[in-house]
């Protein structure tokens, strides 16, 4: 709940204290758009949308505006970048990000970057791509996603080792359990808001629907 919110207040606030002078956020295509108005909006980070039918106007631009160069990217000329994962991700393009990358990076619907188990292909070079990025230990990273486990251990642990590669095998073999020293280490990098949390806020109820859950018994017909 309010993961777009959380990871933007982040951004200004390292932002405004001049830790950061450049952000860049990661998505899926379709939500480009909605980063860009978000950050725009409540942030006043005027950003733009990095993907295949943007970039060639976005080149114009800083021709005109900035005298890009053929030495230059596009991520150094423009400090706020929405960036489609899927455009960004693939071996001829990826350099040049990782060269030019900005000092924060928020990466949403993390869970397609973690690395997947047995299978090549668009998210194993996402993973790829995520994996580089984090390897710089003075980069701010923030992964942002509703469904950080999807039953896969391993691939929860991969994305956790994106954060801290230290807890990557405890969490894998399940070793981080109440009381443990990895779970005191998960705990300053993973934070989670439930709608409980968030029930009465501001001297408000809000009246989320209850989730009922029953077990009934039945017999497989013929046509089951």
């Amino acid at each position: 709940i309010g993961k777009t919110i959380e990871a933007a207040l982040i951004a200004r606030e390292l932002y405004d204290r001049g830790e950061i002078r450049r952000l860049a956020v990661l998505c899926p295509p379709h939500l480009c758009e909605q980063w860009q108005d978000e950050l725009r909006d409540k942030f006043h980070f005027d950003a733009v949308v990095v993907r295949p039918g943007t970039v060639a106007a976005l080149e114009r631009l800083a021709e005109r505006a900035h005298g890009l160069t053929l030495a230059q990217s596009l991520f150094e000329i423009y400090p706020f970048v929405v960036v489609s994962i899927d455009y960004i991700k693939s071996d001829r393009r990826r350099a040049d990000f990782l060269r030019a990358c900005p000092e924060l990076v928020i990466v949403d619907e993390a869970h397609g970057v973690a690395e997947p188990s047995g299978r090549a292909g668009a998210q194993q070079q996402r993973h790829a791509l995520v994996a580089e990025l984090a390897r710089d230990p003075s980069r701010h990273l923030i992964l942002t996603t509703a469904t950080p486990h999807s039953g896969d251990q391993q691939a929860f642990a991969s994305l956790v080792g994106l954060l801290n590669p230290a807890l990557r095998a405890a969490v894998a073999d399940l070793e981080y359990g109440a009381g443990t020293r990895a779970r005191e280490l998960l705990a300053r990098h993973f934070v989670q808001r439930r709608r409980a949390d968030i029930r009465r806020y501001l001297d408000l109820d809000t009246n989320f629907p209850e989730r009922l859950v029953a077990e009934r018994t039945y017999r497989l017909s013929r046509e089951y």
